[in-house]
């Protein structure tokens, strides 16, 4: 398969000898945007539209372009002129609905997507992202329902045939298999709803990814955790992890929220409490005073590069250096350091790198029980920590994924979670100030 840079040197080859072709310079647009260069992409979409400016998918491709550069106003404007050359252009609908959703315009985000589905009543896209927009918004009824179909909308698959539960037949004497979607968090926020068919009569086997199936082998709920990485065993009914939440909607309208509902072997968080120490022990002691007790906080920075929005969720770690400043122990948390954070790394040996240790995730949840908080990008650490009831502060871009919702700093799915969010897109030093200043409110409380 070519690669993108190939695929450029080709797209540029073809353009030396003829400048003009439309396709090639759409192309070569869309290729340059798709490596994060966005100033040569708008060049050459520019180009293109001085030879052809009544082109509605030039237009459609530039607000496209404009959003991954993060010029949300002239997204807009080009879906606009898109739509206005193609005024059955349902893509540009869609996308314009995204973009408004994403500047908090939801009446207008819902009625672009409305005029989307009047175009085409089958399209998975714009059901999808009004369904995510009603769960921002805590519309639940609608959010779930509507969140079935995106299973049709090309980003996402499962390898489970055949018949699936909707919630409405009965489970009693039957297996059911529920496989887990998407990320490691969305497994561990959503396996809750287990607890919601404890009492069905079914035999629940619970599929999850490889890094969680030690850490959820002992979930109460489940009569059996495979990994997904194991031969499918017999199942008589199957279901997606998060299709339980519309499945049981209308018996459970609300969030099963409990204060944790994960639990870690004893022995693990007391083999993780003597690293800790050991590592404390090893490392040289920061000026404190002897009659204060630091606080143990753990340090989760960024997430998987390969998440969809690794971009806006994940920081560096030289950002989180002012909040060295404060009294504490601060405990790396997570396995995988990123190349650009080592040297921040070695030039900060008062943070206890213990997450390179980890082997699983229930490495990770046994060293989180030993801490006094977790301040954590939107991440899995963020979902484990507060699954375990430890209070967890998660650190939110603008806009935020559509789980924490908007404009409160509590969670409904996590009692013991705080959010701390962006005031504007990627304003990180405003909510590291903010996170500064509730250390040393909580570091002066723990020592009253």
């Amino acid at each position: 398969m070519i690669n993108v840079h190939d695929a450029i040197a080709q797209c540029e080859s073809s353009l030396a000898c003829n400048p003009d072709d439309l396709a090639c310079l759409n192309q070569l647009a869309m290729l340059e945007a798709s490596l994060g260069h966005h100033v040569q992409g708008l060049q050459h979409l520019s180009n293109a539209l001085q030879l052809a400016p009544h082109h509605p998918l030039l237009h459609y491709n530039l607000g496209k372009i404009h959003s991954i550069a993060r010029r949300y106003e002239d997204e807009i404007q080009s879906y606009r002129h898109a739509i206005a050359l193609k005024p059955d252009f349902a893509d540009a609908y869609v996308n314009m609905g995204v973009a408004l959703r994403d500047l908090q315009r939801f009446d207008e985000a819902f009625e672009s997507f409305k005029q989307a589905l009047r175009i085409d009543p089958e399209h998975a896209g714009a059901r999808t992202n009004r369904s995510q927009t009603n769960l921002l918004l805590g519309h639940f009824e609608h959010g779930w329902r509507e969140y079935e179909w995106r299973w049709r909308d090309g980003h996402q698959s499962h390898d489970i045939n055949g018949s699936l539960w909707n919630g409405k037949t009965s489970l009693k004497g039957k297996r059911l298999l529920i496989h887990a979607e998407q990320g490691l968090g969305d497994t561990i926020q959503f396996v809750r709803y287990l607890d919601l068919l404890h009492d069905s009569g079914a035999e629940l086997i619970l599929r999850v990814q490889p890094p969680l199936a030690e850490l959820l082998a002992s979930y109460p709920a489940a009569s059996k955790v495979i990994e997904t990485t194991a031969p499918l065993p017999e199942f008589d009914l199957h279901i997606p992890l998060l299709s339980l939440p519309h499945a049981v909607f209308k018996r459970h309208p609300g969030i099963p929220s409990h204060h944790h509902y994960l639990r870690v072997p004893p022995e693990k968080v007391a083999y993780w409490s003597e690293r800790l120490a050991q590592l404390q022990a090893s490392e040289p002691e920061k000026p404190s005073c002897a009659s204060v007790k630091q606080l143990k906080i753990g340090l989760c920075w960024s997430g998987s590069t390969h998440h969809v929005n690794d971009e806006n969720r994940s920081i560096r770690l030289e950002q989180c250096v002012p909040l060295l400043e404060q009294d504490c122990v601060f405990v790396a948390v997570q396995k995988e350091i990123r190349e650009a954070d080592q040297s921040t790394l070695k030039n900060h040996p008062e943070i206890l790198n213990i997450g390179i240790e980890f082997k699983n995730f229930e490495d990770t949840a046994a060293l989180l029980c030993n801490l006094d908080l977790v301040i954590t990008v939107d991440t899995s650490v963020a979902h484990i920590s507060a699954a375990l009831g430890i209070p967890t502060w998660i650190l939110l871009p603008e806009p935020p994924d559509w789980r924490w919702m908007l404009n409160r700093t509590d969670s409904p799915w996590y009692p013991s979670a705080t959010i701390f969010r962006q005031p504007n897109r990627g304003d990180w030093e405003s909510v590291m100030q903010q996170v500064s200043r509730q250390i040393k409110t909580m570091q002066s409380g723990s020592n009253k």
